[in-house]
């Protein structure tokens, strides 16, 4: 029994992150610098507002870079303290070492180490403590108990892998691939008593449930769009005006996966009188063919007016996808053999499934060529998150700066600067982040050389 109940706890404990993540991940050092901020009309702008299709870059203007290229001193450091020819001997990726600490594996995970951490967050060391009595169980978790969500946690986005095309006149005519997938679980309230509880832990007779709901699709959608200016300025030779743009996606499904229901451990009456049972009762369902098919679209509004401009873009509206060939199993678990049995229900059955909304609003201020201060939301398929961000020119040096609000409604900073030399520029940024088990901020340095 007491296996069974440290086990759950280290999948809670390693799975509870997750709802933290991050929507998506730069290697731009100038937006880490400015808390997150894409002050730029591509990234992000591109990416979310068909609209921007219609607009020039304006690099001479807001000084941004064609691309950047990190500077991975985090992965340096990395390599020097896990050799790569010893990670299969290394104690943080191996389970049977008396040195594995799962809590630094997550951790690691979810703050892959690309640029430099200053200032690390804690890790939960805490030892695990029981009291066992004629018919109790209590685990005591020590300080790692706060790390037991309250609700339902998880990890979810919408991503396009690629965008590749070509256009004229306005058009635009290409091909994008997107993934998308999200992971939602929830504990009953007899696990977390159990989990929790110092005083009460485990009851005879009890079911601790961690019900799951997890779904992750993928696959290509040929694409055609338009962007154009609606609306001119004074000056029709100025950017200034009102943009329009949208694109038709046809999503054809390469793969796609759903999992729901409970695992489960039942608990004996009397608690160590009886043998405690492992439940799964879940179902799978799987499609791998390229059978999915359906219709969806972006649009995307851009005004801008001097140097002020907004925009707003909504993406993958009405997208739903058609399997018609997906395999319905069921997933049990053999108390005898200690494995998980699949059994196949029903086959070439129809399932649709549906993408997510995702959108972007962002407005961007520029002041001569030395100024600019802007914002953005973001909601790239599970929560929002909303960046401020300046950054001031002068010359060929560039000072950073900026505050988000993350998927745990916590504010975070970013500091940065810059060096451009014709070309080539050098950026620094430094930006807390709360992606880790603690709740505790975590100091990144992110480095790159930007290319002009």
């Amino acid at each position: 029994m007491r296996t069974g109940v440290v086990a759950v706890a280290l999948v809670l404990l390693v799975l509870a992150p997750l709802r933290t993540a991050r929507a998506q991940f730069s290697f731009d050092a100038r937006r880490y610098g400015m808390g997150g901020v894409s002050l730029s009309r591509d990234g992000n702008a591109r990416r979310f507002n068909p609209a921007y299709r219609a607009l020039k870059t304006n690099s001479r203007t807001s000084g941004t870079p064609k691309f950047s290229i990190p500077i991975p001193i985090g992965l340096i450091k990395f390599f020097k303290d896990h050799p790569i020819n010893q990670l299969s001997h290394d104690p943080m990726f191996d389970p049977r070492s008396t040195s594995f600490n799962p809590f630094a594996l997550t951790n690691l995970i979810f703050n892959p180490p690309i640029f430099y951490e200053i200032k690390k967050s804690p890790t939960p060391t805490n030892n695990v403590e029981f009291t066992i009595g004629k018919n109790q169980l209590i685990v005591n978790l020590g300080g790692s108990r706060v790390l037991i969500p309250e609700q339902d946690f998880g990890l979810g986005s919408t991503s396009r892998l690629f965008d590749a095309g070509a256009g004229f006149g306005g058009f635009h005519f290409g091909v994008m691939g997107f993934l998308q997938y999200n992971v939602s679980f929830t504990l009953d309230s007899a696990l977390r008593r159990a989990l929790t509880d110092t005083v009460t832990g485990v009851q005879p007779g009890d079911t601790l449930s961690l019900l799951s709901d997890a779904v992750a699709q993928a696959g290509l959608a040929p694409t055609v769009g338009f962007a154009g200016r609606l609306t001119h300025g004074a000056d029709p030779a100025t950017d200034d005006g009102l943009y329009l743009g949208g694109a038709v996606h046809y999503y054809l499904g390469a793969t796609y996966g759903r999992l729901t229901g409970p695992a489960q451990i039942l608990v004996g009456n009397p608690i160590f009188g009886t043998t405690p049972a492992a439940g799964v009762n879940d179902t799978l369902r799987t499609s791998n063919k390229a059978n999915g098919g359906g219709v969806g679209g972006d649009v995307g509004l851009v005004w801008v007016s001097g140097p002020f401009e907004v925009g707003l873009g909504v993406n993958d509206i009405g997208a739903e996808l058609t399997w018609s060939d997906t395999k319905l199993q069921h997933v049990t678990y053999n108390t005898a053999t200690g494995n998980l049995v699949t059994t196949l229900d029903t086959n070439h059955v129809e399932t649709k499934t549906k993408l997510p909304l995702t959108y972007m609003a962002n407005a961007a201020l520029r002041m001569g060529t030395g100024t600019t201060v802007g914002g953005d939301v973001v909601n790239s398929g599970r929560g929002t998150i909303i960046h401020v961000g300046v950054e001031q020119r002068t010359g060929p040096f560039a000072l950073r700066g900026g505050v988000s609000r993350d998927q745990r409604k916590k504010m975070q900073f970013g500091l940065g600067g810059g060096l451009r030399l014709g070309p080539i520029g050098l950026d620094v940024g430094f930006f807390t982040h709360s992606n880790s088990l603690s709740t505790q901020r975590a100091i990144t340095m992110a480095t790159a050389i930007s290319i002009y």
